[in-house]
């Protein structure tokens, strides 16, 4: 028995995956700003249960199953979205021809689609089931509160914009850590759209869904370690939130899932646009002043995390640059860069999952003043808590990779 545990321990970087768990949880602990609160019960719950999802989906035969269909799902939407794509763009749209894979044509309008799909479901109630299945079944485990529970399961289908508004009338009266709850969610996930369009661009489906899964209980255990509850939350005792569609009937639905999912892909294309430009004369300045490009910078700060993830030695220069793309930049540039890398399956697999979330310095803002529109009065609050957030969500799917990586 003992040496089995050695040689498991011993192999595919099994120990430093070990050692990273260790490290990004202590991690956690050195900066709570209320480390006598912390409900170690909960803490311990929450990780356990981040194990046995991890566990289920990734060595039992009936979750892999269960998760390969999923996975097949976002595969036969992005067909549909392929149709509509086709039809206005027409042989532009055939990435066989001789101008290849065009970004803009065949991954930006799957947003549309799919935001006018996620408008028809929420429009019937489907949206709102799914998330109170996931609720009703975590609360009774961690006890946490009705509005947090909801918040971090409505994260992983909504996005980080979408989710607060599922609960903005009880914003105003969110505690502190109900908040940071809140703002981790919004960053530590991606959400089903981003999901179908990182999946388009290669990335795994399968492991992307995993990781949105395991976020659930590692947005809880992580931000009840960094700002742990000293108050009474409202909706603890389990009061019925309400979660009202804004929609008139499935047409109002349709329409308004189409001109969000048009904003967000032009808001998508103007920041790559933005960012890809910026980095490009990052890249020429420091190349010509110090003679390091931003990626050699990235690879270096970063690689220690890279290792401590359990990846592949030969890998770990690349990984270290695309952790630093995601945390500074977006996880879309990281995970566009990430498809085109020479990287090995057990190291790609690991990037999977540190990659998937929206953890990064220019979500701040964004989620900042999203959720301060809905709740001026808890400005102040949000704006201290912006940085402890990034580093939260940043350990979620830091946390979430090592799992995956301990059991791979």
């Amino acid at each position: 028995m003992l040496n089995s545990i050695i040689n498991y321990f011993t192999q595919n970087n099994h120990i430093l995956s070990f050692l990273g768990i260790l490290l990004f949880l202590f991690t956690a602990f050195i900066f709570s700003n209320n480390k006598r609160k912390i409900n170690w019960l909960k803490i311990l719950n929450a990780f356990i249960m981040q194990v046995i999802l991890a566990f289920f989906i990734l060595k039992t035969q009936i979750g892999s199953r269960i998760f390969m269909i999923l996975a097949d799902i976002f595969v036969l939407l992005y067909k549909f979205a392929d149709s509509g794509i086709g039809f206005l763009f027409g042989s532009l749209a055939n990435q066989s021809d001789s101008w290849g894979f065009i970004f803009v044509i065949k991954v930006l309008p799957v947003l549309i689609f799919l935001s006018s799909l996620m408008s028809i479901m929420f429009h019937f109630g489907v949206i709102q089931f799914l998330v109170k299945i996931i609720s009703y079944t975590i609360r009774p485990i961690l006890g946490t509160s009705g509005v947090e529970t909801l918040c971090v399961a409505a994260n992983s289908m909504v996005g980080p914009t979408g989710a607060p508004l599922l609960v903005k009338k009880y914003i105003k009266h969110l505690t502190k850590s109900e908040i940071m709850v809140l703002m981790v969610s919004g960053m530590a996930t991606i959400n089903a759209a981003s999901l179908a369009i990182y999946g388009s661009m290669g990335v795994s489906i399968l492991h992307m869904l995993v990781a949105s899964i395991m976020s659930i209980p590692g947005v809880l255990l992580i931000s009840k370690i960094l700002v742990p509850e000293t108050e009474s939350p409202q909706t603890v005792a389990g009061n019925k939130i309400e979660m009202p569609r804004d929609s008139s009937n499935v047409l109002d639905a349709i329409t308004i899932g189409a001109i969000d999912g048009l904003k967000l892909a032009a808001s998508v294309s103007a920041i790559l646009l933005a960012f890809i430009s910026l980095m490009a004369m990052t890249d020429y300045i420091l190349l010509n002043t110090i003679g390091y490009s931003l990626n050699f910078i990235f690879s270096k700060i970063f690689y220690q995390i890279a290792t401590l993830l359990g990846v592949e030695v030969q890998d770990r220069a690349v990984a270290g640059a695309l952790l630093g793309q995601k945390l500074v930049i977006n996880e879309f540039i990281a995970y566009a860069a990430f498809v085109k890398s020479a990287l090995s399956e057990h190291s790609r697999i690991i990037l999977t999952y540190a990659l998937c979330g929206f953890s990064n310095f220019s979500v701040i803002g964004m989620l900042i003043g999203a959720i301060a529109v809905l709740a001026p009065e808890k400005r102040t609050i949000l704006t201290k808590l912006g940085l402890r957030a990034l580093l939260g969500a940043t350990l979620v799917n830091l946390l979430n990779a090592a799992i995956a990586s301990l059991l791979i």
